[in-house]
């Protein structure tokens, strides 16, 4: 009856079959409690509950059930402790199915007598204490999963590498310390491995390097450090996915890696690593995935770029981060894969010109070229990326104006040009672009008024036009931006009145004019009594508190009157 839309309760009465050997309710909406008297049927063989919505405690097992080989009850929402004696009745297990639930405690020390166990999936959970050496025990075991709990005690034992048979270690996401025990180096079988999110140090053993079936590896962000062999590719033939981020490592980057030529994800981030970026990477030809971010590494005009225009299959190209790894960036950039989808290159010294030919790639979502010296204008072809969501150039050395095609990207989200030396007008058809949530374009030298169709932009949440050279009145219909979060038009030379529309931003934090021409303001200022401007309907009610107190205080620093008199 599994994978339909029943609901209610297990019925009690299950227990009264005698003769049933596969339970199988799986992928139901089914709620309540399992009930205990299904652990009465001794012809049980399977029971499979796993997908449902069942909750309490796992019943205890009262009887021997000799028959009883697979238990899976993941994916519920089932709590307190493993009963502690189950498993003294269920010598015949081979497969235990925990995972996705909310059990606490230990694990039972009787679960490793279980010699016939080939599953123990335990994965996503809150168990705690440790994982005693007796899981050398488990000699027919293949998958081990007890990833994302809150083991805690000691490290991972070396009596694990005694479990021939096995095929995934999965202990990811503890807190696991110590060392990785260099006898895993010993399951020639095992296809994936990992220990990620946990607290292991030391460096990694070598026999873990050299384990030919692994598929999947990740060990990132532990406290891992030492240098990774230099020929740690060449044992490494059926490599897929590479994790090694967030650690401590340093040395050269391995170029033996090229020759694991069935990776696709390669992740080596924020550690230490020096040296060049291989100029052989590109021999990865089902390479899908590069994250090179944070580190020391360089590059002699950026030459790993032409090798990876060979990775037909790159959708992230990701290495920012890496102040050596400077030059131009060059026109070839534009023959990496039609697959891209993110470029990330922020922070590494790039100087010279965006090359028009970024624009040839057509399924990008994210280009980040931040803190860069890139001079010269944004290239008009990036009007051409129209899956393009979000666009950082900001803190560079970037000249010009917006090209009006940027107004073509209807999928743009973000928008980031802060600090470079952007000139003239804001383009009006800035207002086509309705998906754009942050438009971030101070510190430039954009003169003009704000464009009146900016405030289509309705679900705008971050505003910043700060010290730019902008003048004139402020939008009228302001109060369209009803979503608004924070507004930043300091240092420029508005000179009008404070549209009422201001009124209408409930959810504004922050607001700022400060160093403007508010004029107006400050005649009207004068003439009237002060205390006119604090209840006026500019700022309603206590949501514009904070809003209320930085104009005030403003408006007191731009008429030279001291603070605290306008504090009451």
């Amino acid at each position: 009856m599994y994978l339909n839309n029943f609901n209610g309760v297990i019925p009690f009465s299950l227990g009264y079959l005698p003769k049933l050997e596969i339970l199988s309710l799986y992928g139901n909406k089914i709620s309540g409690s399992i009930p205990f008297s299904i652990f009465n049927i001794s012809s049980l063989q399977r029971i499979n509950l796993r997908n449902n919505m069942l909750s309490g405690s796992i019943p205890s097992v009262s009887s021997d059930l000799l028959s009883l080989y697979f238990v899976d009850f993941s994916s519920n929402n089932l709590d307190g402790d493993i009963p502690k004696y189950m498993f003294d009745r269920l010598p015949n297990l081979k497969e235990l199915h925990l995972g996705d639930n909310l059990l606490t405690g230990r694990i039972p020390a009787n679960l490793f007598d279980c010699k016939e166990l080939q599953i123990l999936y335990l994965t996503d959970n809150q168990l705690e204490g440790s994982i005693p050496i007796e899981v050398g025990n488990l000699s027919m075991l293949q998958l081990f999963a007890v990833a994302y709990n809150h083991f805690e005690a000691g490290e991972i034992p070396k009596e694990i590498g005694n479990l021939t048979l096995l095929n995934v270690i999965d202990c990811g996401g503890n807190n696991f310390t110590g060392t990785i025990p260099y006898q895993i180096g010993n399951l020639k079988n095992l296809v994936f491995l990992s220990l990620e999110l946990n607290n292991i140090g030391g460096s990694i053993p070598p026999q873990v390097l050299n384990i030919s079936t692994l598929r999947n590896f990740s060990l990132a962000s532990n406290r891992l450090s030492g240098h990774l062999p230099s020929n740690m590719g060449l044992w490494l033939p059926n490599l897929v996915e590479l994790y090694l981020g967030a650690n401590q490592l340093i040395g050269s980057f391995p170029i033996s890696i090229s020759n694991a030529s069935k990776l696709s994800h390669l992740e080596m981030s924020s550690n230490y690593f020096s040296g060049s970026v291989p100029d052989t990477l590109g021999n990865l030809r089902n390479l899908e995935r590069l994250n090179l971010a944070t580190n020391n590494l360089t590059s002699s005009g950026m030459s790993f770029l032409s090798s990876l225009t060979n990775c037909k299959a790159l959708e992230l190209l990701v290495f920012h981060n890496n102040p050596l790894i400077s030059g131009e960036l060059p026109a070839l950039v534009g023959n990496l894969s039609g697959s891209l989808q993110k470029f990330s290159a922020f922070a590494c010294n790039i100087s010279g010109s965006i090359p028009s030919e970024i624009g040839n790639l057509s399924r990008l979502i994210n280009i980040q070229l931040d803190s860069n010296k890139l001079t010269g204008s944004i290239p008009a072809s990036i009007g051409g990326l129209q899956d393009l969501q979000s666009l950082s150039l900001q803190n560079n050395e970037l000249e010009g104006s917006i090209p009006s095609e940027l107004c073509n990207l209807n999928n743009l989200a973000f928008l980031f040009l802060t600090c470079n030396k952007l000139s003239g007008p804001i383009p009006a058809c800035l207002g086509n672009l309705i998906s754009l949530r942050n438009l971030f374009l101070g510190s430039n030298m954009f003169s003009s008024s704000i464009p009146s169709t900016l405030t289509g932009l309705n679900d705008l949440l971050i505003l910043n036009l700060s010290s730019n050279s902008l003048s004139g009145a402020l939008p009228i219909d302001i109060g369209k931006w009803k979503v608004l979060t924070d507004m930043d038009l300091s240092n420029n030379q508005f000179s009008s009145d404070i549209p009422t529309g201001v009124a209408d931003l409930n959810n504004l934090a922050h607001f700022s004019l400060s160093n403007n021409r508010i004029e107006d303001f400050k005649e009207k200022f004068l003439k009237e009594d002060h205390s006119e401007i604090t209840q006026s309907n500019h700022f309603k009610g206590t949501k514009h508190c904070v809003v209320h107190l930085n104009f005030m205080f403003q408006a007191a620093d731009l008429l030279g009157i001291p603070r605290q008199e306008l504090s009451s």
